[in-house]
């Protein structure tokens, strides 16, 4: 059994570790050239891929998931799934109010984003990629074998592979780690996972103990099929706050790169939302965020606009305590849809 270890030694050890497996297949194919070749399969379905020829790059490792792990259980990540379509709507509200945003402050992992310039010029990209992303995994069934959550998840791992071997041939400087490292995964894997229990709660939305732990249980999956190291992968909600808030005291604090970021990403939600709301885009990311996160990011304070968003916040929190959750799957495609077709427009 796996003990989890969030001593500083350790995870001063985990900033210079990548994902070994992904790591040495972008490796190989840079190699041998076939750089070109490889690419071709971010275009590809996983049954397309299944028919090239047996040597073709990546296609090992895009069809090879890892083994079960010895704590895999089924039903615990169907309700976790389940977790996340009664609540779908919020969840997905809060990665881009909440989630992205507190990922901006940690450093230096912020600096990968901030270094890929696609990633920090395109934040509607990275939003829908993100939303993408979420649902194929936490859509219920999608990561039980044959399914495509498990795909997704290791078309992932190469695009971080990539990124990690792209960024350390730049200006990396090694003090800072491995781009993408093990603290930097369990961190947004915290973020994607903890944090939006978090701003569920401060939604008004009161999940049970075991909503909380099962949801958490299938982003522990999905952490084990990222690469993360299994000690980096918490057991339960209160595991999963000592973790996030030793990687905060860590990490987090203001730097150039995590208001730069901050301020392409708001400015993306004020060119695309109705101009009502777009006034209030900087408040609402503070008031999920809490004033300590929002002034590492840059975000500033409006005394007018953050008292009545947090009035705003508190009516809609009580209708949140008084209504039952319910499948929310089929409005957030129709709604992903549009951020989807909005995001491209805006690159």
């Amino acid at each position: 059994m796996k003990s989890l270890n969030f001593d500083t030694e350790y995870l001063n050890k985990q900033r210079h570790l990548g994902d070994e497996v992904a790591d040495d297949t972008i490796s190989n194919i840079f190699k041998k050239n076939q750089q070109t070749e490889f690419y071709k399969l971010f275009s590809l379905s996983e049954n397309e891929i299944s028919t090239l020829k047996s040597d073709h790059p990546g296609k090992k490792f895009l069809l090879s998931p890892k083994p079960m792990p010895i704590w895999y259980n089924e039903n615990r990540i169907l309700q976790g799934q389940t977790v996340f379509e009664n609540y779908a709507l919020p969840i997905m509200t809060l990665l881009g109010l909440m989630s992205l945003p507190y990922c901006y402050a940690a450093t230096p992992g912020n600096k990968a984003l901030y270094l890929t310039e696609k990633m920090r010029k395109s934040p509607g990209k990275r939003l829908a990629e993100t939303g993408e992303f979420t649902i194929s995994v936490l859509r219920k069934g999608n990561l039980q074998p044959g399914q495509s959550g498990l795909f997704q998840i290791y078309k992932t791992r190469l695009i971080h592979a990539m990124a990690r071997h792209y960024l350390q041939k730049g200006t990396w400087e090694k003090s800072w780690g491995v781009p993408i490292n093990q603290e930097d995964m369990a961190g947004t894997n915290m973020a994607f996972s903890y944090v939006i229990l978090l701003g569920l709660q401060r939604s008004g939305h009161i999940l049970s103990d075991k909503e909380k732990e099962d949801f958490l249980f299938v982003w522990k999956y999905i952490g084990y099929h990222l690469g993360i190291n299994e000690t980096l992968l918490p057991d339960n909600f209160q595991e999963a706050r000592l973790l996030s808030e030793k990687i905060k005291s860590r990490n987090f604090k203001k730097t150039e790169e995590g208001v730069v970021l901050t301020k392409e990403l708001v400015n993306y939600y004020q060119s695309v939302l109705p101009k009502q709301q777009a006034l209030f885009a900087t408040s609402q990311i503070r008031y999920f965020l809490g004033n300590e996160v929002s002034a590492m990011i840059g975000l500033p304070s409006d005394s007018i606009k953050d008292k009545l968003v947090g009035f705003t916040n508190s009516y809609t929190e009580l209708q949140n305590l008084f209504s039952l959750p319910k499948n929310q799957m089929s409005e957030l495609i129709t709604n992903y849809q549009a951020m989807k077709a909005k995001a491209g427009k805006s690159m």
